[in-house]
């Protein structure tokens, strides 16, 4: 496949994923609205910080995940159906015994930390109890649709997984107009439900990858030296997930530790807007990503470069686009969204999350490009440990009597650390300029917010707060940082690629 079909099949991808997530955001916004209404700050607590406990092990699936998909892609690349065969067989046997290890864990180590450390109302343990099971068989399900989604993910099959994703949304939103109907425990019924999406998604993905793809067939054959190198590659994707995952849950569990479920509800909620917003910029990265691994695999590395530093300047503009209007207008969005139910630093703990997201989009081109070569050792282990350096940094301020907010800033400055000692390994790997990469990523990225994030203010400044003025600060934002985008941060070949793009939406309206 040529560089411009390939660029073609981003921009359609890119489409796919941008609808999915549209309509995702906007029905997971609402969805979370009605279910904090009828479940209660307390509940709603409750539920992240269990349902977050158990995300703990995600950190396992996601790394297991990762090194699927890689291998599926490489096999790809090379154009092997029989290695492509081979990885599947391998992949579900990989997931099996994970899924098995989960359970373990969570039955064993899970249910002691759930009744001996977290901060829960004694009243709402019970309930507490029974949302733990099922969010462990919810993350089961999970794991074992990996090797099907990930071989509809290596295809580029973005259409299929869009319409999975916006189904998963509305049915959640099924289950939060039915819940005010319910006379049982809301809290328990709500965990029910989900489980059972679970199983639906889980269907979904292995029915369409079973039926559109040959090489989805499994052979009860063991092949050895597959098995060690995905177990090898995902080994030291395991030190980089958890780490991600200590950083994540890990200040979770610290805050409650320092202030109870209603600290918790807020960050889930804010943790909630920024997964819209990231989801989004997806959206850039995940289109790329099969192509960066291909182009490795057939020893392109300069396509491998170009498409890293693109995937990091959209994803950086895209987030900031999206982002702008958000930070000017948290207390009205919040108000909108969720009316009265609004728990205590909610606003600033959404816009120190939003901070990171744009360390985030800006590591996780680097790992892709990383994840393509397979040498992850030395990636893995000094990333990882600036990563959870968030942990221990956000306990010693709690400690000290700061604030909330300054456990959030911790987590800002480990992925600021892990962000530098990202570039620095990545030069071991592959010849490129880090000073090319400031230049050509970061020096435009600057130059558009200096010239674009004062401008929304003269509308804060002329308009009274409330609907009208949300708009203008949306339209406002959107136009002067699109256009500056455009014109200061996209090259010749990136400026081709958005105008393919807006044909491409354009002709799909007509």
């Amino acid at each position: 496949m040529s560089s411009a079909e390939s660029n073609k099949r981003i921009a359609r991808n890119s489409i796919y994923m941008s609808i999915r997530m549209t309509v995702v955001l906007l029905v997971t916004l609402y969805t979370t609205r009605v279910v904090l209404s009828v479940l209660g700050v307390t509940d709603f607590g409750v539920y992240n910080v269990v349902c977050g406990f158990v995300s703990m092990f995600v950190f396992l699936n996601t790394s297991m995940s990762n090194g699927i998909q890689r291998f599926f892609n490489f096999e790809l690349g090379r154009n092997d159906i029989e290695g492509v065969k081979k990885v599947y067989n391998m992949a579900l046997v990989i997931q099996i015994i994970l899924a098995v290890l989960v359970i373990l864990l969570t039955e064993t180590l899970g249910l002691w930390y759930l009744h001996h450390k977290m901060n829960i109302p004694a009243d709402r343990m019970y309930a507490a109890g029974w949302i733990f099971q099922f969010s462990v068989l919810s993350f089961v399900f999970l794991i074992l649709q990996v090797p099907y989604s990930a071989a509809i993910m290596a295809h580029e099959k973005m259409d299929y997984y869009a319409i999975v994703g916006v189904l998963d949304a509305v049915l959640k939103l099924g289950i939060a107009i039915l819940l005010p109907y319910v006379a049982a425990d809301r809290l328990i019924v709500y965990g029910v439900l989900l489980a059972m999406i679970s199983v639906i998604n889980f269907i979904l993905y292995y029915a369409y990858a079973k039926r559109r793809f040959t090489e989805i067939c499994f052979v009860p054959r063991f092949h050895s030296d597959v098995f060690r190198q995905m177990v090898s590659f995902s080994g030291w994707n395991v030190f980089g997930s958890f780490s991600h995952m200590m950083k994540e849950q890990g200040i979770n569990l610290v805050l409650n530790l320092f202030f109870g479920p209603v600290v918790n509800a807020a960050r889930g909620i804010s943790a909630q807007v920024n997964a819209g917003l990231e989801s989004f910029v997806q959206n850039v990265s995940i289109p790329i990503r099969p192509q960066v691994v291909q182009s490795y695999a057939v020893g392109n590395t300069e396509r491998t470069m170009k498409l890293m530093y693109s995937a990091s300047k959209f994803s950086c503009l895209v987030l900031y686009l999206l982002s702008l209007p958000i930070v000017y207008e948290t207390d009205f969005i919040l108000k909108l969204w969720l009316a009265d139910y609004v728990p205590e630093h909610t606003a600033t703990f959404l816009v120190i999350t939003i901070a990171v997201s744009f360390l985030n989009s800006l590591n996780a081109a680097v790992s892709s490009v990383v994840h393509a070569s397979g040498k992850m050792r030395n990636y893995q282990v000094f990333s990882s440990l600036a990563v959870m350096l968030a942990v221990p940094l956000a306990y010693v301020v709690l400690r000290m009597g700061y604030s909330a907010e300054c456990a959030l800033w911790m987590s800002f400055l480990s992925m600021l650390l892990a962000q530098v000692v990202a570039l620095i390994i990545l030069k071991t790997i592959v010849d490129y300029s880090i000073a090319d990469y400031l230049r050509s990523i970061l020096l435009p990225f600057v130059l558009v917010v200096l010239a674009t994030c004062w401008m929304p203010y003269f509308v804060q400044m002329l308009v009274q707060p409330g609907f009208v003025r949300f708009v203008l600060t949306c339209a406002v934002s959107f136009a002067v940082v699109s256009l500056a985008a455009y014109s200061l941060a996209l090259n010749a070949t990136e400026k081709d690629l958005v105008k393919g793009l807006f044909k491409k939406v354009v002709g799909m309206i007509h």
